[in-house]
């Protein structure tokens, strides 16, 4: 692993037309903003109008998480979003795009075809251990850390940085090694992670490819190929999907305690509903061990083979037959759908308290049965 930290009067201070930017980081570091060469960036805004117009970066995607203040941000014949303090949001940089408010933001440009994500931590006194929450074939990986107030020491390799408030630091890795660090202190972070490979968006990075991993299958020479940017199932979904399977019945949370510590997105949420809701595994269940049923009453197989046979579709249903139903319908990759509700943002801990206050199976019987009373 690469460390840097950058010190505030490092920052490259701009105009612009809603107020004043200070580029933290950008990548590579011979890359220009208004040349829109980079493969990504980090920056901090001072919005002073109470309405501004944001630039259209075409070739870019954005992540912007508001530090102080309030806004609403109106994408033109798109969405409209309002985010308060510490909450984001993330948007086509091709979009017209316009803020009411008066806020400072913090601000992730990825180059399309790569990837990238804000989250916060918190540290505490005694170090905790720290990786990528994110998954990505792209054979590179940075994750950056801005102090938004406090201080934190971070520990990576065999060296320690003390990391200010306004400060920025830099962890980059090698081709395919993880990224592992441990930090402490106090205060609010913003953790960045950024994926990316070689010729991402059909551009040369300047980067070298000697350290590419063998598994992904990159091409060389031309590089007049399609970026690939299709995400592929894995075995690791498949093994999330055994999870997700295995724990759709009445009394988990009591029974299986890693559900208390972890929330699925809306995404994910509304895939395992639409498997349930719709009794998908339950009917393939009840059809095979209904077949066992059929062949042992009528002589095809004896009641001994018969016991076998359900204990092993019993088993295979758990392991194989339902998480493969649960691989169609969920969104891959599958980890990235899943998250500890210790690292939820603002924006996601708001929905889960949400999700947590309603009672969807109570609310359907009142709706079916609410008027009978009045009939």
């Amino acid at each position: 692993m690469k460390c840097r930290l950058i010190r505030q009067e490092n920052y490259k201070e701009s105009l612009w037309d809603g107020g004043t930017a200070r580029e933290l980081a950008v990548f590579p570091e011979t890359a220009s903003y208004s040349k829109r060469d980079f493969l990504w960036r980090l920056s901090s805004a001072v919005i002073e109008k109470d309405e501004a117009i944001f630039s259209e970066l075409p070739d870019y995607d954005r992540v912007l998480m508001v530090l102080d203040g309030e806004v609403v941000l109106s994408y033109e014949n798109q969405r409209v979003t309002r985010l308060a303090e510490l909450e984001q949001d993330r948007f086509d940089g091709g979009w017209k795009t316009r803020s009411f408010g008066r806020i400072t933001d913090y601000n992730l440009m990825v180059r399309k075809g790569s990837e990238g994500y804000l989250d916060l931590i918190f540290p505490e006194k005694e170090a905790q251990t720290y990786g990528s929450t994110e998954e990505s074939e792209k054979p590179y990986s940075v994750h950056t850390l801005y102090c938004r107030d406090g201080y934190a020491v971070v520990c990576a390799g065999d060296e320690s940085y003390m990391l200010r408030t306004g400060e920025q630091m830099i962890i980059e890795s090698e081709a395919c090694e993880e990224i592992e660090y441990g930090i402490m202190g106090e205060g609010t972070l913003i953790r960045g992670q950024i994926f990316y490979g070689v010729g991402s968006a059909g551009e040369s990075e300047n980067i070298e490819d000697g350290g590419v991993c063998e598994s992904q299958n990159i091409e060389d020479g031309s590089g007049s190929g399609e970026s690939q940017n299709s995400e592929k199932a894995s075995f690791d979904d498949f093994k999330l999907c055994i999870y997700l399977a295995n724990v759709q019945f009445r009394w988990a949370k009591h029974v299986v305690k890693s559900l208390k510590y972890i929330w699925l997105d809306s995404e994910l949420s509304d895939a395992v509903r639409k498997v349930e809701s719709f009794y998908v595994t339950t009917l393939v269940f009840v059809a095979g061990l209904t077949a066992i049923v059929v062949m042992a009453a009528t002589g095809i197989m004896s009641y001994t083979a018969g016991v076998i046979a359900a204990a092993v579709w019993l088993i295979s249903d758990c392991l194989l037959v339902s998480p493969a139903i649960y691989m169609i319908f969920a969104p891959k990759p599958v980890r990235k759908h899943i998250k500890r509700i210790d690292q939820l943002s603002p924006q996601e801990e708001k929905i889960r308290q949400q999700e947590m206050s309603s009672n969807p199976r109570a609310e359907a019987i009142i709706k079916r049965y609410g008027g009978w009373g009045r009939r």
